[in-house]
């Protein structure tokens, strides 16, 4: 179960009030961490969403630090779009629709403006883990999963479609995918401290660069499960995003 405490924000270009939330606590039932870094809480991705588009008058912008007068911990005297309403666009997950309509947010705000290294790294890591949505979990496609008991048919077959139709995708749109992420690695290279433990090699890895991937791991003298992982599946030349606990 996750716990938020709720602030309030204006848009800035037409004062409409949103209702934002930062998570509380973290009293969780299943915590997956992938490949790439991004943490699902209880289906909750914990990472916070900066880039609104608000729900009144379809403007872009960014919040961040929670200062007043934009940004208020108080619920104001006036109407408040809910927290669903703007979260990651009011876009539906349940579809590769919705997942592509995420993408092309993503690309779009990046083409409208020059940011930052900072906000350009927060993008285009987010589009990576939009790309990747198209197949993650593929390895629910697999028999065993309806077997066990841990789908239903009707659910194993339904989820087994869409990744599969998404795997298709992921390849129909690799030329993108391949220019975000070397695009990515050259700013978290000229930004270490911008970087997630352990994205460098992976990005290394899901670019193909299998032998740059395993060099760069070599070279540390901490062993761990996620780093074994990657190892395994650069040794594998496996390039998809995988699990690594949940």
């Amino acid at each position: 179960m996750l716990k938020f405490d709720s602030y309030y924000f204006q848009c800035p270009n037409c004062q409409a009030w949103l209702e934002g939330r930062n998570l509380k606590s973290e009293l969780v039932n299943e915590a997956v961490l992938y490949s790439d870094g991004k943490i699902l809480y209880d289906n909750y991705i914990v990472t916070r969403q900066k880039m609104v588009m608000c729900p009144s008058c379809a403007h872009n912008f960014w919040v961040e630090d929670p200062a007043e007068p934009l940004i208020t911990w108080e619920k104001p005297d006036a109407p408040v779009y809910s927290w669903n309403t703007w979260r990651f666009f009011g876009i539906n997950f349940s579809n590769n629709k919705g997942k592509l309509a995420l993408i092309g947010h993503y690309q779009r705000f990046l083409k409208k403006h020059v940011y930052d290294p900072k906000r350009e790294i927060y993008l285009r890591r987010l589009l990576w883990w939009a790309y990747n949505d198209l197949h993650r979990n593929f390895h629910y496609i697999r028999l065993k999963y309806f077997l066990n008991g841990f789908m239903s048919y009707g659910v194993w077959s339904s989820y087994r479609r869409m990744l599969l139709e998404g795997e298709k995708l992921f390849f129909k749109n690799l030329k993108d995918f391949t220019a975000n992420l070397n695009r990515l690695l050259i700013l978290l290279e000229k930004h270490p401290e911008e970087q997630i433990d352990l994205e460098v090699p992976e990005i290394y890895r899901e670019l193909r660069q299998f032998d740059k991937t395993k060099a760069l791991l070599e070279k540390s003298s901490a062993r761990t499960h996620f780093t074994n992982e990657i190892l395994r599946h650069s040794k594998w030349k496996d390039s998809r995003v995988f699990m690594v606990t949940g």
